[in-house]
């Protein structure tokens, strides 16, 4: 119950402050995942989202999942040329991610293809990683998942819980 509480209070604290937004990108496939759509959306800002062209095709089970083909992404621009407005639209506000493992490397994948290296360092003040505009990085599914409870007892924390709905789109 305590980390229920926890994971309330986190999301309480998000919905009171206004200097945060939302991540999210759609991938070729889950092996090297190279970011093929993403968008951002923050308080007070209208929602922004583009096709990005990969170097490697779009695999058929991406595919089944978010529906984005390879002919969808063929006039889309590169990761490289995208990635300078994706930090203009974010800013200097922290980051929420769901799932932010899996798409801090797809971002990390898409530029390195481009010859472009990027780490997201632990700061020490707030023991968490931080972006590329010095703002915190956030895992909404991790925080879901403790909010939900479920235990794993093979991998020693809550089990990662799905979101409901939606249509895998960033």
């Amino acid at each position: 119950m305590k980390d229920k509480n926890l994971a309330t209070i986190w999301a309480k604290n998000i919905l009171t402050e206004n200097n945060w937004c939302i991540l999210d990108t759609e991938t070729t496939d889950l092996k090297q995942a190279q970011i093929c759509q993403t968008g951002v959306i923050a308080p007070g800002m209208p929602g922004w989202q583009t096709l990005v062209k990969p170097t490697i095709p779009i695999s058929l089970e991406a595919i089944e999942i978010h529906g984005i083909t390879n002919e969808a992404v063929d006039n889309a621009p590169t990761f490289d040329r995208v990635f300078l407005e994706l930090m203009r639209r974010i800013g200097n506000r922290d980051l929420i991610i769901y799932n932010a493992d899996f798409d801090l490397r797809a971002i990390k994948n898409s530029l390195r293809v481009h010859g472009i290296q990027l780490a997201f360092p632990t700061s020490d003040r707030r023991q968490c990683r931080i972006f590329t505009n010095g703002g915190s990085i956030d895992c909404a599914m991790l925080w879901y998942s403790q909010w939900v409870g479920e235990w794993n007892a093979f991998h020693g924390n809550y089990k990662w819980q799905p979101l409901i709905g939606g249509n895998h789109s960033a």
